[in-house]
């Protein structure tokens, strides 16, 4: 099954910050429970990563930059678990679902505008 999340861990990550695994834990359970899946991979070694930016990062950092989140195959946390609002944002969470209600569309590598070129600091432009 193919998903748009999928969270890369370890055994070690998960004991790592506990608070941080617990709370996630409920929010995994609570994205389950509205129908909305996250991929799980359970890593004891760096062959488990498969996904490009992920084995990308394990590669140079190892195990110990887990737990990784890949959206649609771009990581959005390294080291830590997704917030709940990067979940709600990420994966259109109902509202009531997850400790904090969607806020709005996340901003992705991909779809973030040039910057603005108002007010250039070319002296010439007129």
């Amino acid at each position: 099954m193919e998903h748009d999340m999928i969270v890369y861990e370890s055994e070690e990550s998960m004991m790592r910050n506990p608070a941080d695994t617990e709370r996630f834990e409920r929010s995994y359970a609570a994205l389950k429970a509205a129908g909305i899946e996250v991929g799980r991979v359970v890593c004891s070694s760096i062959d488990d990563v498969s996904e490009g930016e992920a084995a990308d990062i394990v590669g140079e950092k190892g195990l110990g930059a887990l737990p990784i989140s890949m959206y649609q195959g771009v990581s959005i946390s390294v080291g830590e678990y997704p917030s709940d609002q990067d979940l709600a944002d990420f994966l259109d969470a109902p509202d009531g679902t997850l400790s904090v209600n969607k806020q709005g569309p996340p901003a992705m590598g991909n779809d973030i505008m040039p910057a603005c070129a108002c007010g250039s600091r070319n002296p010439n432009r007129k």
